[in-house]
């Protein structure tokens, strides 16, 4: 849409008093000409008035993006907002899925949450603002793009080649995000919308309002920008899970003709330990702003303050029913119908009875509650003619404070019994019958459960304070030579400090099982807990003999009514044979040092660059050092004495839990190289080559180690992580090809590749535990297994990109992009198909309409089946995600040049979420959202 309203285009020259917009040609974008067209050596005349074109809808963002492109020094993709404060999707991770080789990670019960570039996972991508590294709300790297309300983003780049004056840590794609600055468009300009929602699937809604102040003033010297948004919106998703499928059971014939169980390392058949399928309510409330000030007193000097802030709460309310299927109870009983089971080709066990199975209600609390800020100053400054200086500092920190709100409750129903039947490309049949009065089983359904057949059972509270501290300064100098083909010297250098605290809070070592074990039902203790089902109709669109409902509770009534087994004599304490003491269902939730964390993080880099132009070409050559030391602060409590008692227990005495250090360190020289020619005007060649590296995770730097296991007499030392790991390191090559024949058409094609090495993975390491006082009598040592963090592994990965756009005389418009990505990994030595998280092929399309005051686009996006991980919880097996398809849709009038009305559509063709291990028989996990719908009105001035 071409208007004459306030919009995000480029800088441009001010009009006179009483000046019109002038209507752009068809053709007219955001430069008068080809950006790759030789620039004119004669001048403007003096009283030549610049036409002002602006440019604001699909067709604005797309023609910004593209200029972005057109102009980098590398290989570079970009977004922009459509106008001021409309970022074109509405979700940031699901607009950066809208570039060639992002893909949008979709675990976030509907969102977009994290992106994968080029194959790579989010832990393999740097995601800044303005420049400058964004702290996170979770315990790794990994940005969280959900906490950020796009509103507040005026527009996006992933740098998919490096640089050596860019910032380092990325493997997959630098991506830095951008907010409104007022000198993007000088004078006055407002902006704001009020939006009404509905999600179909949970029947409400929510609603959002956002609004943004730019002006500028002291003769545009000076400028000042204000935003703020605020949404709360209600949701439903429905979910199946799989938790730890195993193969280390078998079923053998014995002599006789007689089957039997046995247990085996591995190459078993294959059953999940439980099945569950339940449902989320939830609400989310995201508020948050931006605010910038610029003042350029002259050509030669400008100063920019700018900061963002984000305030997430995210309240999740999961309810599941969930059976363990595993053939052998707890005392080694069989409890599987071993004469009417069904074993596959895969050897999965497609049908079989349980019994006595025990049906699991559980209901959890899952809050988020994140808070993101950063502020920073930047400096430009030309103190000699030659010579710029760029000056940059920030502060930017992000929290998450659930430690101890995280609440997993169990009930349950013993001896009842699960029939299940596997499908095909779908969930199983789960068809569950608890026991009567008596104990026998006839056909009562689980929906007719009450508080004489749900038993107390477990008790998990817990949660994570998170805390991250970013604070970093740069200093960077361009020196103009300008002499023969040598441009100008780049050169600089940065300091960023990153501190990373996880401290965990629980009941795990307190109160999480004083009533494990299913040891009464609710009417044992006279209290009503057991609710009718909330829900009815789960996974509607699905087909299959499941629950689609079943009773529930609600948690502070469950953990209420426990004080009623107190000095209570119809209830018995198993372990004391005495009734349960005052204060015993009381939950101690303290801090949990075994399981937390702190991480320092220091890091110096300098680069320099050289840069070349010719006749019809440009290159820069440099290399970026870079120095990172760690200090990780872990726990610890050491074995003092160990006595083993039986099969599978010991006797275990451990010392005070004592704070474990560590630290490391390294330096790396990264070189790059780019280089492009204009084979022809609007035709331009691209070449890259270069080193990159991407940090370890927090999680995996940690050196805090956990002997716990050995109380089961299990020789396993586990959450031992290494503060010395060395970051992954890459080779990579690029190429491209850029054609621009006019604004309104641009077709680009890239290919990459990317020898990735030093992958960190999991290494069993043996070594002697020798207790440290250990029992008269007893072995001095026993031999352990430490669980570990290593570099080590490899992996390869290559790949195509495509991407156009086209604008039409009448209004219509198109945009496509696809792409191919091959990857093989090795995993401890052994070559495996693809890496986890690189998408084999994906494709977006658009089309849109803008004339007349109307607005109208349909957007597609597919992603083809992945593997999601290949560490599946049977070895061998890699969790794979199905083929993605999603479809939305929007239309707007403007009523008035100053206001529109519009509504919006997502997920339209109402795809879910699914996962598998391998077979499309053994489901890993289901997701299901809906289709959400959107309207509102949208001024601006």
């Amino acid at each position: 849409m071409l208007t004459s309203t306030a919009a995000f285009a480029a800088d441009r020259a001010p009009q006179p008093d009483g000046a019109t917009t002038a209507a752009p040609p068809a053709d007219a974008g955001l430069a008068a000409q080809s950006a790759l067209a030789p620039a004119s050596d004669g001048a403007a005349p003096a009283d030549a008035i610049p036409d002002e074109i602006v440019v604001r809808g699909v067709r604005g963002s797309l023609l910004r993006s593209i200029d972005t492109k057109r102009d980098a020094s590398t290989i570079v993709d970009a977004i922009s907002a459509e106008e001021l404060g409309k970022f074109p999707n509405r979700n940031v991770a699901e607009a950066l899925a809208n570039i060639p080789g992002v893909t949008v990670g979709r675990d976030g019960r509907g969102e977009g949450k994290s992106v994968t570039v080029r194959g790579l996972g989010e832990d393999f991508a740097l995601t800044s603002l303005n420049g400058r590294i964004l702290p996170t709300d979770g315990p790794d790297r990994a940005f969280a793009f959900d906490v950020l309300p796009s509103e507040v983003i005026s527009g996006a780049e992933i740098q998919k080649a490096a640089q050596a004056s860019q910032l380092e840590g990325s493997i997959g794609g630098n991506i830095d995000l951008r907010t409104a600055r007022p000198f993007d468009h000088k004078g006055f300009h407002a902006a704001g919308s009020l939006e009404g929602q509905y999600n179909q699937f949970a029947e409400k809604g929510g609603i959002k309002a956002s609004g943004v102040v730019s002006t500028t003033f002291a003769n545009d010297t000076m400028g000042i920008l204000i935003s703020g948004t605020y949404n709360k919106y209600k949701f439903r998703t429905d979910n199946l899970g799989e938790y730890s499928s195993t193969d280390t059971f078998d079923v053998v014939t014995g002599a006789d003709g007689q089957r039997s169980i046995a247990q085996v390392p591995n190459g078993g058949v294959i059953v999940p330990y439980f099945y569950s399928v339940g449902y989320v309510l939830g609400e989310r409330q995201r508020w948050g702003g931006s605010v910038a000030y610029q003042w350029k007193p002259s050509d030669k000097f400008e100063f920019r303050l700018d900061g963002i802030y984000s305030n997430y709460r995210d309240y999740e309310h999961n309810h599941r029913v969930s059976v363990g299927l595993t053939p052998l109870a707890d005392d080694g009983s069989v409890r599987w119908d071993l004469n009417n089971i069904a074993i596959d080709r895969n050897k999965v066990v497609t049908n079989y009875t349980v019994q006595p199975a025990t049906i699991d209600i559980l209901a959890t609390d899952e809050p988020r509650n994140s808070i993101t800020y950063q502020i920073g100053g930047h400096i430009d400054w030309k103190p000699v003619e030659r010579l710029k200086v760029g000056i940059d500092a920030y502060y930017g920190r992000a929290t998450d404070d659930t430690g101890g709100q995280n609440r997993f409750v169990v009930a349950g129903i013993p001896n009842s019994r699960a029939v299940i039947s596997t499908r095909n490309n779908g969930i199983p049949d789960m068809v569950l019958t608890i026991p009567n009065a008596d104990g026998s089983i006839t056909n009562r359904t689980l929906d007719q459960a009450g508080n004489d057949d749900l038993f107390v059972h477990y008790i998990g509270i817990q949660g994570q304070n998170i805390s991250d501290r970013t604070k970093g300064a740069k200093l960077d100098f361009d020196y103009d030579v300008d002499s023969g083909i040598l441009k100008s010297f780049t050169f600089g250098g940065a300091f960023l400090h990153r501190r990373k605290d996880v401290d965990v809070i629980d009941n795990q070592y307190t109160t999480a099982e004083n009533f494990a074990g299913y040891r009464f039902p609710f009417s044992a203790i006279g209290a009503n807990v057991v609710q009718s089902p909330q829900v009815t109709g789960i996974l509607p669109n699905l087909s299959g003999n499941f629950p689609r409902s079943f009773p529930t509770f609600d948690i502070n009534t469950y953990l209420n009514s426990l004080s009623r087994a107190e000095n209570n004599p119809n209830v018995i304490d198993p372990s004391t044979g005495q009734p349960y003491p005052t204060g015993y269902a009381t939950q101690q939730v303290v801090p949990d040092q075994l399981a937390s964390y702190a991480i320092r993080e220091r890091t110096w880099n300098a680069y320099f660059q050289i840069n070349l132009r010719g006749d019809r070409w440009k290159a820069d050559i440099g290399a970026r050092y870079v120095n990172t030391s760690v200090n990780s602060l872990g726990y610890g409590a050491s074995v003092r004495s160990y006595v083993v008692t039986g099969t599978g227990t010991a006797l275990v005495v451990f010392n005070p839990i004592e704070p474990i250090t560590g630290g490391g360190s390294y330096s790396r020289l990264l070189p790059s190289a780019n280089f492009s020619y204009d084979l022809a005007d609007g035709l331009r060649l691209r070449l890259a080559a270069s080193q990159a590296i991407s940090r370890p995770t927090f999680g995996q730097l940690s050196s805090a180690k956990d002997y716990s296991a050995a109380q089961s007499n299990t020789p396993v030392v586990t959450d031992a992580g290494n503060p010395n790991l060395k970051p992954v390191s890459a080779d990579q090559a690029d190429i491209s090809l850029e054609y621009y024949p006019s604004n309104r058409f641009a077709l680009t094609v890239a290919a990459f590749y990317k020898h990735l090495k030093n992958f960190v993975t999991t290494k069993a390491v043996p070594f002697d535990l020798v207790p440290t006082n250990q029992v008269p009598g007893a072995p001095a040592s026993f031999p352990f297994t430490e669980l570990t963090y290593v570099n080590g592994d490899s992996a390869k990965v290559y790949g195509i990109e495509v991407g156009g756009q086209y604008f039409m005389d009448n209004g219509l418009g198109f945009q496509a992009n696809a792409t191919y990505n091959h990857s093989r990994a090795k995993r401890e030595g052994r070559p495996t198909t693809d890496l986890a998280d690189a998408v084999p092929f994906s494709a977006n399309a658009k089309v849109f309409y803008e004339k007349h005051g109307i607005n109208a686009s349909v957007s597609y996006q597919y992603q083809s089946r992945f593997v999601s991980s290949q560490y599946s919880y049977i070895d061998s097996l890699a969790i794979k995600q199905a083929p993605y398809h999603e479809l939305s849709a929007s239309i707007s009038y403007d009523i008035l040049p100053q206001l529109t009305v519009y509504t919006q559509a997502s997920n339209l063709l109402d795809s879910a979420v699914r996962r598998y291990s391998t077979y499309t028989n053994v489901p890993a996990f289901y997701e299901y959202t809906g289709r959400a719908f959107f309207f509102g009105v949208r001024a601006r001035m």
